[in-house]
């Protein structure tokens, strides 16, 4: 029998529970979610290992019942309570989620401003005080930032906390410049979640001063994660499956509903906070068309700002739905919008698209409809 090499080492072949594999998925996700590549079961049973005394295994155990953990997150910053390292750090795995999901169309990306905010963000939890790394991260946190100047592509070890406060408070601003149409920098993102997942803050009530006023920016990009990942909203069960039979539920006020053009808009409500705005159209047929759910009435909403009048001719397209303006058979100028899932489509002249976008806009300028979609946005997130 061959001898074995001094060099080999020996493979341990090891029963784990279905629990402990849960949660080194888990594990392996939050890795392959900072490095960009996939990761071994292995590599991930030699992170959890020597991490046993970090904030990382209590993230995993929050990430096995996600959506009960950020409802609990969410009551406690409600409240103003102070949250655990673990708990700011999963609000941050999904904001991450949330800013690299839904971006094969322009439309669907992440607002500039939220970028921003979610940039403020992570520059107020840098400020915190933090125990010595063993890893120069702040290197690590410019790499996900345009940069504009040679001397910004340094060595690890060369890079202090005021270069990377530096570049963040640029882009920050270039962000915020409606003049300037940039590639958005989604990867910077990660920037917050890699801080919070790899370091120690010295003081954990100082972390919570220093992100809880920024906790509102953040929550709908989380969310917007939280429906990426698991298609569902961050919503606590229906009352009717937690109260009994004999009592009934409270009786929601009715919507507005708003007429201009010959057009009408109905806001019909649903369960919940939920409701579906119902088109309906001038004409001998009179047709009605209703948008239903959070994400396919968030963006009809974006098409109907975003699609752009002024030249002659101009394309929108997005997950749901798609626009373009131009010329019609009747040789009028007008508007074509269908949905991408059944194939129903309209066309309609300017004034009747322009109609369109006033309905909504007094529609939600409405309190009643305002607040009934704020709460969507803190269940969907910014979609």
């Amino acid at each position: 029998m061959a001898e074995r090499s001094p060099q080999q080492q020996p493979v341990i072949s090891i029963r784990i529970s279905e629990e402990l594999r849960e949660r080194l998925e888990k594990l392996k996700q939050m890795m392959a979610l900072k490095s960009g590549v996939s990761v071994s079961t292995s590599e991930a049973a030699k992170q959890l290992l020597e991490s046993a005394k970090d904030d990382r295994i209590e993230v995993v155990g929050l990430l096995l019942e996600p959506t009960e953990s950020l409802l609990k997150v969410r009551k406690k910053l409600e409240s103003r309570l102070t949250l655990s390292q673990a708990e700011w750090t999963l609000v941050a795995y999904y904001c991450t989620q949330g800013a690299e999901s839904f971006a094969s169309t322009e439309q669907g990306q992440l607002s500039y401003e939220s970028l921003a905010e979610m940039l403020e963000a992570f520059l107020a939890a840098h400020a915190v005080p933090r125990k010595p790394s063993k890893v120069p991260l702040d290197w690590v946190y410019l790499q996900t930032l345009p940069a504009e100047k040679p001397d910004e592509f340094k060595e690890p070890d060369e890079v202090t906390k005021e270069d990377v406060r530096r570049v963040v408070n640029r882009t920050i601003r270039m962000l915020r410049n409606p003049a300037q149409k940039r590639r958005r920098p989604i990867l910077a993102v990660r920037n917050l979640y890699t801080m919070l997942d790899d370091e120690k803050f010295s003081n954990i009530e100082k972390l919570n001063d220093a992100l809880w006023p920024h906790w509102k920016s953040l929550w709908p990009v989380c969310a917007r994660g939280h429906y990426a990942l698991h298609r569902k909203p961050l919503r606590e069960k229906h009352p009717a499956e937690a109260i009994d039979e004999d009592f009934e539920l409270p009786v929601q006020r009715g919507l507005p509903s708003f007429e201009e053009g010959g057009y009408r808009l109905e806001l019909v409500r649903d369960e919940g906070n939920e409701f579906t705005p119902r088109l309906l159209f001038p004409g001998p047929l009179a047709p009605r068309y209703p948008v239903y759910g959070y994400p396919r009435i968030a963006e009809f909403r974006r098409m109907l700002e975003l699609l752009d009048l002024e030249p002659a001719m101009s394309q929108w397209k997005g997950y749901y739905f798609t626009a373009f303006s131009g010329i019609l058979e009747n040789e009028e100028r007008g508007v074509q919008f269908g949905s991408r899932e059944n194939g129903i489509s309209f066309s309609i002249p300017l004034d009747g698209w322009k109609a369109l976008q006033s309905l909504f806009r007094r529609a939600w300028q409405s309190p009643e409809v305002a607040s009934a979609w704020q709460a969507l946005v803190f269940e969907f997130g910014e979609l």
